[in-house]
């Protein structure tokens, strides 16, 4: 959970309020303790980010689709869209903005694809291609998951394989009802972002 993810948070803020007060005895509490729609929301916007830091478009997006919540009811009433905030989120490079990480840069230049019958894994950030290279020349031509080699190549195919089954999971028709649980509005939550967008 976030929370327990940014807990030094508590000392952040005790040092803020110490500063502020011109005290150095303000204790550091616990991260407050939030509502059902906070705690739906910090999972969506966990879910969002997949493996990668939580953003602010990540929140901003889990605050949209919070079933019930107080800001997804202020914001559109506000008349706030929130397929028209995604598009946007999409269109804009975060890599501009503070939300810029290096995890999520490189896999925005990622791509899966089916050729014939192979699947083909493609990875465009300069690291990436720099080590590569680098391996490629080592071993004079590509790599192979052969021989003691296999055994390096299996977390690859692990992760591989759990990915595509997410992305297959989030593409397939919707349950027609959710069991109405935390983990239920998440995933729905999630389906409702990403599916979208997988299909264009």
């Amino acid at each position: 959970m976030l929370a327990e993810r940014i807990h030094p948070i508590g000392k952040i803020r005790a040092a803020v309020l110490a500063a502020l007060e011109g005290s150095q005895d303000v204790a550091a509490g616990p991260w407050p303790a939030g509502t059902p729609a906070t705690e739906d929301t910090v999972s969506t916007a966990s879910a969002l980010a997949g493996g990668a830091p939580v953003g602010s478009h990540h929140l901003l997006e889990a605050m949209l689709r919070a079933e019930n919540s107080m800001a997804a009811r202020v914001l559109r009433e506000l008349g706030v869209d929130p397929d028209a905030v995604a598009a946007k989120i999409d269109e804009l490079d975060p890599e501009t903005t503070t939300d810029a990480n290096p995890e999520e840069a490189a896999a925005r230049k990622m791509e899966i694809r089916l050729v014939d019958d192979e699947v083909h894994l493609i990875l465009r950030d300069p690291t990436t291609v720099t080590i590569a290279k680098k391996v490629t020349e080592l071993s004079d031509g590509p790599i192979q998951g052969v021989g003691p080699v296999a055994g390096m190549f299996v977390p690859l195919w692990r992760s591989t394989n759990q990915l595509l089954g997410q992305l297959q999971r989030m593409l397939e028709p919707e349950p027609e009802e959710g069991d109405g649980s935390a983990a239920s509005k998440v995933a729905k939550a999630v389906r409702t972002v990403l599916a979208p967008r997988l299909r264009r």
